[in-house]
């Protein structure tokens, strides 16, 4: 399991990653469904949490789910038949 560390201001998130991820897709999908943005306080949280993830390895460079990491902590293969 990887554990993911997170604040911002008021706000503070100790997780996993898992439950990181979901955490930061529904807020995003929340706001964009209203078609609200976000307070700022709260996308500047969320934007430390995917940078948590990223530095995890569970995001890429581009805050992209890394499909190399298996989010229970073991490393699986992105393409299994890359090596054929």
């Amino acid at each position: 399991m990887i554990l993911i560390q997170a604040s911002e201001k008021a706000l503070s998130f100790n997780g996993d990653s898992q439950t990181a991820l979901y955490l930061v897709n529904d807020l995003r999908e929340s706001y964009q469904a209203n078609g609200m943005d976000m307070p700022k306080m709260l996308n500047d949280f969320v934007f430390n949490i995917e940078v948590a993830l990223q530095n995890a390895g569970v995001l890429d460079e581009w805050f992209e789910e890394n499909l190399a990491i298996d989010l229970d902590g073991g490393i699986s293969a992105i393409n299994e038949g890359a090596a054929a």
